[in-house]
């Protein structure tokens, strides 16, 4: 067998293997970006609470709703996302108006 054809049957080879060795080093990365976001979010919430900074949290309501609540926002349909956030939550109409208008003031 010559050197010509051990090289043109060696390089698909070498092209597979080259890729799998990226694929396995982005996905480390985007393993590792995943992680970082995580631990700036917790030290975020942590300065937010020190400093007193109060946010509209979203604990306990589907992302659906959620979805449904920024979209009422967004084409000024208060009184539906009262509406939703008191059927997810079953807050009273007062609590949930203020919440929908502190998520309104966030935006």
């Amino acid at each position: 067998m010559s050197s010509a054809v051990f090289l043109v049957q060696l390089v698909p080879v070498a092209v597979v293997v080259a890729l799998l060795l990226l694929l396995i080093a982005m996905a480390g990365t985007v393993r590792s970006t995943g992680r970082a976001a995580e631990r700036v979010e917790r030290k975020l919430d942590l300065v937010l609470k020190h400093l007193g900074i109060e946010v509209a949290a979203a604990a306990g309501i589907p992302p659906e709703t959620l979805a449904e609540i920024d979209r009422c926002l967004w084409s000024d349909r208060r009184s539906e996302a009262i509406r939703l956030y008191r059927e997810a939550t079953g807050h009273t109409a007062a609590q949930a108006k203020e919440w929908i208008e502190q998520r309104a003031a966030s935006y």
